[in-house]
């Protein structure tokens, strides 16, 4: 998918099969490498962030994990990134008011490969790589080969 930054409904859809039944699915964003989906979910804007990363700023990119949390790949490590942050598990993806939700993903190694947040109004949001943000109806429309499962659901209070 990294190939092509600045990615159609249609190539999109053709990554994430599930998305066609969506009927929300949309792109909100133009592309950019600036950011990934783990720091979307993170709620940055303004960096990638990566397990390893140890704040590097690397061809105009800001590279950053967050301090005491595990450099490893697995899922654990990110769920342990979003809990320094107030998120805790939880067992539904449905919209609670008052709560920021997110999901994380795993493939069959455990390996965390993506995350998604909802929006104040119960609307998830992803970001596609270094390629564009998109709207869907659930964290599962984007379950499948590209990035897997989703392996938990976490929330914690707006602020």
């Amino acid at each position: 998918m990294d190939q092509k930054i600045e990615l159609t409904e249609l190539d999109i859809q053709q990554s994430f099969p599930l998305l066609k039944n969506d009927h929300i699915f949309k792109i909100t964003s133009k592309a950019t490498p600036r950011y990934n989906c783990i720091a979307w979910a993170y709620y940055y804007d303004d960096r990638w962030m990566q397990y390893n990363a140890n704040s590097m700023y690397l061809d105009g990119v800001n590279y950053w994990w967050p301090d005491g949390v595990s450099q490893t790949p697995y899922l654990e490590s990110y769920i342990e990134a979003f809990s320094k942050r107030g998120f805790s598990i939880c067992d539904s993806y449905a919209h609670e008011e008052g709560y920021l939700k997110i999901a994380l993903y795993e493939d069959k190694q455990h390996y965390c490969t993506h995350a998604a947040r909802e929006k104040g109004d119960g609307v998830w949001t992803s970001k596609l790589g270094r390629s564009n943000d998109i709207i869907h109806e659930s964290p599962y429309t984007i379950e499948g080969n590209a990035y897997g499962r989703v392996a938990c659901i976490m929330k914690r209070r707006a602020d």
